[in-house]
């Protein structure tokens, strides 16, 4: 009769500690096809994990958040649970009520950065102008307004600043003999 240990496929814990799902992954030396698995699952609950993630940032508890929306916890449960294609529109109505937050949602192929920083811009622009628009009307809070504008100005500019510290020093030489000629 064998008596040998009869694997079970039961993983004994580790006593490790990751920052990731896929730093675990990683280190753990786990095989191509359930990295393929995690990453599919991954991006088959892209809006649930975020729906998650909002009821946990404002703290509560999938029963608090139950009694918020008025269903049971058990509802909540299977909604964190499912796949983003089984999701409502007005469970994420839900949740963001509840919650009191906000979620973006983008279908479609990805933006480019640049794409990216041109909306920002856009948006950025249509929020200033509606501030100026305040300011105009409310002579109170003109000076506050002005305030903002200043610090606003004074933060995009060390942003810019920063960032373009990070591109490659080649390109300094580069844009020198551009402002030269030009």
């Amino acid at each position: 009769m064998n008596t040998a240990p009869v694997k079970t496929g039961v993983a004994k814990p580790t006593g490790r500690r990751y920052a990731s799902v896929s730093e675990l992954l990683h280190k753990e030396k786990v095989s191509k096809g359930v990295r393929a698995e995690v990453s599919a699952l991954n991006a088959q609950t892209v809006v649930v994990r975020q729906l998650a993630s909002l009821r946990a940032h404002a703290g509560m508890s999938q029963t608090e958040l139950a009694k918020k929306i008025g269903c049971t916890q058990s509802r909540i449960s299977k909604i964190e649970a499912s796949k983003d294609e089984d999701i409502t529109l007005s469970v994420i109505r839900d949740y963001v009520q509840a919650t009191e937050s906000q979620l973006g949602l983008f279908c479609g192929k990805p933006v480019s950065h640049v794409e990216a920083v041109k909306n920002h811009a856009l948006s950025i622009r249509r929020h200033l102008e509606s501030l100026a628009d305040i300011a105009q009307k409310h002579d109170e809070l003109d000076p506050h307004i002005q305030g903002f504008f200043g610090e606003a100005f004074f933060n995009i500019l060390n942003i810019l600043a920063e960032c373009q510290s990070q591109l490659p020093k080649g390109r300094d030489d580069f844009e020198m003999r551009l402002t030269s000629v030009g």
